[in-house]
C-alpha cells in the first residue's frame, strides 16, 4: 500500500489522510496527467477525462490496468498516462497517483464532437513482454547487476528501485535462456528469474511507475496495512456486499524443491528442501485424510537459504487459496501491490493478503 504520508501527500498527517480516506463529507475527483516514453511530465489532461477505472490483478504477468474514455487522440502505445484521484474536505487535500499505463488503439466512436475514445492500457509492465530475440545469459557478478543490464536493455524507460539487502550476492553460475521456438524468453522472465534466484518478489511497478522488488516475506509474517472493521462507523468503508469462498481443490500438503545446477549431488538440506503439512489448516495431512503431494520443482537459487526461501513462498501460495474474501469498498487509492490487511466482519477478524481489488474514477464502490 501506498505510504499514506509520502509525496504529494507529505504536507499532510497520517491522521489527516485518513481521515479523507474514512469520511463521509469528501469529495472525490479524478485527473490525468500525460507523461512521455520516459515518464517525464508533459501536461495535465484531465479535463479531457471522461470516465474510467484502475484495475489491478496481483496474481496476473501484468499487474495493473485501466480503462479509460477520454477525448483526445494520444500517440498510442508510445504515450503514457497517470490516472490519479483526488480527495478533498476542506481545507484539506490529499491526491494519489494510481500507475502509469502505456494505452493501447482505442475504440473510437464517429460523429462525435469532439471525439471520444475508449482505451484499456496496460502498466509497464507490459513493455517487458517482449525479449532479447536471441538466447541471453548472465555469465557472472552480482544478481543485481545483472537485473539492471536486463531491464536497461529492455527500453522500460522507467526507473528500477531495489532494496538493497541481497544487492552484493554473486552468481553461482552463468543462467542462460536459449532461444527456442515454444517459450521465447521475455525481458520480463528474465528480469523475474533473477530475483527469485535470491528470493525477491516478482518485479511490480507502483503508482508513480518506477519498477521496484525486495526480498519476499511470508503475507503472515507482514504488517498490516490497512483494517477493515465493519462494527467501528466512524472509520467502516466497506459495503454491504461482501461474501467468502472456501477451496480445497488441487490442495497440496507435502512439497519437495531442488536447487538447480549444483556442482555436488543435492542432498536434504544440501540443495534439497522437503516440507510436509501434517497438521496445520484445513488442507493439512489430517483434515485431507491424504498426503497430497506437488510435484518436485527444480529452482534456481543462489543458496540452500534462498531455496528454502522459494520453497516456503511456493507453499504459502498454495495453502493461500483455500480461503478468498471478496468485498465492496468505498474508494481506496492508497491501494498497492499484495497489501496485507485486516478484516474484522461479522464477529471474525482474519489477517488478508489482498490479490486484485477494482478503483472506478468517478468515486463509486470498488472491490
Amino acid at each position: 500500500m501506498q505510504i499514506l504520508i509520502a509525496s504529494p501527500r507529505d504536507h499532510l498527517t497520517d491522521a489527516q489522510v485518513r481521515s479523507l480516506l474514512t469520511g463521509d463529507e469528501v469529495g472525490i475527483t479524478a485527473g490525468l496527467d500525460l507523461l512521455d516514453s520516459s515518464n517525464a511530465f508533459v501536461e495535465d489532461i484531465s479535463d479531457d477525462l471522461a470516465s474510467g477505472e484502475v484495475t489491478r490483478n496481483n496474481f496476473a504477468d501484468v499487474h495493473g490496468a485501466c480503462r479509460l474514455v477520454i477525448s483526445r487522440e494520444l500517440a498510442w502505445g508510445r504515450d503514457r498516462v497517470r490516472p490519479y484521484m483526488t480527495l478533498t474536505n476542506a481545507p484539506l487535500t490529499a491526491r494519489f497517483n494510481l500507475g502509469v499505463f502505456v494505452l493501447t488503439t482505442p475504440d473510437s466512436v464517429r460523429g462525435e464532437t469532439p471525439a471520444s475514445f475508449t482505451a484499456s492500457g496496460f502498466d509497464l509492465l507490459h513493455l517487458l513482454q517482449s525479449g532479447p530475440g536471441d538466447t541471453y545469459a548472465a555469465e557472472s557478478g552480482t544478481y543485481f547487476d545483472a537485473i539492471q543490464d536486463a531491464w536497461t536493455a529492455s527500453g522500460i524507460g522507467a526507473p528500477l528501485l531495489l532494496d538493497g539487502t541481497a544487492s552484493a550476492t554473486t552468481l553461482p553460475a552463468a543462467m542462460v535462456w536459449a532461444l527456442t521456438e515454444t517459450q521465447p524468453a521475455t525481458w520480463l522472465r528474465i528480469i523475474n528469474d533473477l530475483l527469485t534466484a535470491i528470493n525477491y518478489r516478482g518485479v511490480w511497478m507502483d503508482q508513480d511507475g518506477n519498477g521496484r522488488s525486495e526480498p519476499y516475506v511470508a503475507p503472515s509474517s507482514r504488517p498490516v496495512e490497512w483494517t477493515f472493521d465493519t462494527s467501528d462507523l466512524s472509520t467502516d468503508i466497506v459495503g454491504e456486499q461482501r461474501s467468502l469462498a472456501s477451496d480445497v481443490w488441487a490442495a497440496k500438503n507435502h512439497w519437495r524443491f531442488v536447487r538447480k545446477n549444483m556442482t555436488a549431488q543435492p542432498v536434504e538440506g544440501a540443495g534439497i528442501y522437503t516440507v510436509t503439512n501434517a497438521s496445520t489448516g484445513r488442507t493439512s495431512v489430517a483434515a485431507m485424510g491424504r498426503t497430497i503431494k506437488a510435484p518436485v520443482q527444480y529452482l534456481d537459487a543462489a543458496d540452500q537459504a534462498s531455496l528454502v526461501a522459494q520453497g516456503d513462498q511456493i507453499i504459502a501460495k498454495d495453502k493461500a487459496v483455500s480461503r478468498t474474501f471478496t468485498i465492496t469498498v468505498d474508494p481506496l487509492p492508497p491501494a498497492g501491490h499484495f497489501d496485507v490487511v485486516q478484516l474484522s466482519d461479522a464477529g471474525d477478524s482474519d489477517k488478508c493478503q489482498v490479490t486484485s481489488w477494482t478503483l472506478p474514477l468517478d468515486g463509486s464502490q470498488g472491490r
